[in-house]
């Protein structure tokens, strides 16, 4: 997709009629004041990504006709939720809509294997107690209300999918099974142990999807037999005291069942990475220290293994080579990154009010935010890998849309030519000082699955050791 097709796909995510249209659905808008509901809906989308404390007055720069306080604050009325919801699931759609981008050559290498590859997570916040009811919290000590984010994040395309707003309570081990709902024939699921529960793994297997996570220690394993049917009893695998014997950096098990009973998932392979000392040592001083906050000792078994990392998948070994599988789960860690730059950059747990309506505003505002900047981002790190061999920085393309926010939410209104002399002043801002800065001696996970796996230069048999689970 060139710039242009690409702007004018961006301006039209946000456009007046359909905004308008919105809000007089969700009956934000009865009857037309000083408050446009596209001028209402981008003063909090962007607008307030440049200023510098959350509140009405900063939110007001961002208007074409100035208001008070008070009459802002009354637009935040129990329907704007509603329209702001509706509006972020219009904006989200339109993104998913647009075609991938092309030209970043990792994912298109990737997608020989996968058709996508989606790295599944949950984040949680606390908020006003005022939202108690909506999104009740954990109980016990901590804050009444808490929202749980749940999201995934598609690599090949760079595609950002926030999919729900939960209350903190809610565990990800209910959700494991909607998320494999949401697989289809030929797609990956990366995920942490929260979202591996045996539901998910049959229904992934009868979709053609495969999942790569790693295993808990707590999880029974049992060998396959040698005829179709359930494991026998005598088959139980002993991790720790297997483990304990082996002398190489990896060890693999080519068909295990996971649990038992109902709870019972197979057969996968199931793979062990040994830690780097230094990392082995990390957990397992965190192990005794959790377990000394608990009165207990950690067991001899459970030391052992906190010295691998485990990995399961239903995934062959055509499809992902066991050297590869550490290099490939580390991918996971780049969601701990959509939630930090949302957090830190787009703020979305932070809010300066107490009303309700507001915070829920605020949260869906920031969300809609979080899918544009990635739908940039991603158009960003093909053509600059198509044009200068590296990626460009998701920590800078937000800091450069915090810089611009105010300019940007003030062109919408400016009209169709002024939003689009920003948006490619953006986008040369953005390909000039947006790229991924990188040590030349020092080589990262995409560099590691291209040499090994991807695009090899030559043929050498894929060493199997204890760096690809080095994390």
């Amino acid at each position: 997709m060139n710039e242009d097709c690409f702007i004018d796909k961006f301006m039209d995510w946000l456009s007046l009629q359909e905004a308008e249209e919105l809000a007089r659905q969700s009956d934000w808008l009865k009857r037309q004041g000083k408050i446009h509901p596209r001028d209402f809906l981008l003063s909090l989308v962007c607008g307030q990504m440049s200023a510098l404390k959350l509140t009405l007055n900063a939110q007001i720069q961002s208007l074409p006709e100035p208001v008070s306080p008070q009459g802002l604050d009354q637009r935040f009325n129990p329907a704007a939720p509603v329209f702001f919801e509706a509006c972020f699931k219009r904006g989200l759609a339109k993104a998913l809509a647009t075609p991938a981008s092309e030209g970043w050559e990792p994912g298109e290498q990737l997608r020989r294997y996968f058709s996508a590859v989606y790295l599944t997570d949950s984040s949680s916040f606390d908020v006003t107690p005022s939202l108690k009811e909506l999104y009740p919290g954990c109980g016990g000590d901590g804050s009444a209300a808490n929202v749980k984010v749940l999201l995934r994040y598609e690599v090949l395309s760079g595609r950002l999918e926030p999919l729900k707003l939960l209350p903190g309570k809610r565990s990800d081990q209910g959700l494991a099974l909607e998320m494999a709902e949401r697989l289809g024939p030929g797609e990956l699921q990366i995920a942490d142990t929260a979202f591996s529960v045996a539901a998910a793994w049959r229904l992934a297997q009868q979709k053609g999807a495969c999942l790569l996570g790693p295993v808990s220690h707590q999880v029974s394993v049992w060998l396959a037999p040698a005829t179709q049917g359930a494991p026998d009893p005598a088959q139980r695998l002993n991790l720790a005291k297997a483990l304990a014997q082996v002398t190489q950096n990896c060890c693999e098990w080519s068909q295990v069942y996971l649990g038992q009973g109902a709870h019972q998932a197979g057969p996968v392979r199931l793979v062990a990475f040994r830690l780097r000392p230094e990392s082995a040592g990390r957990h397992r001083a965190a192990l005794r220290e959790s377990m000394r906050r608990q009165g207990r000792t950690p067991s001899q078994e459970a030391l052992e293994l906190a010295g691998w990392l485990i990995l399961a998948t239903n995934a062959s070994a055509e499809q992902i080579p066991t050297a590869v599988m550490g290099y490939l789960y580390r991918l996971r860690w780049q969601v701990e990154l959509v939630f930090r730059q949302l957090k830190s950059a787009l703020r979305l747990d932070q809010s300066n009010s107490d009303k309700s309506s507001r915070v829920q505003c605020e949260i869906w505002a920031r969300l809609l935010a979080g899918v544009m900047i990635f739908a940039w981002h991603a158009q960003a790190n093909a053509v600059c890998w198509a044009t200068r061999g590296c990626e460009a920085s998701f920590e800078k393309v937000s800091a450069l849309f915090q810089q611009w926010g105010q300019t940007l939410a003030r062109a919408f209104w400016q009209g169709a030519e002024a939003l689009r002399q920003v948006l490619q002043s953006m986008w040369r801002h953005t390909l000039k000082l947006a790229r991924k800065g990188r040590q030349k001696n020092r080589t990262n996970t995409w560099d590691k699955l291209r040499e090994l796996w991807l695009k090899p230069q030559s043929s050498p048999e894929l060493a199997t050791g204890s760096e690809a689970g080095s994390q």
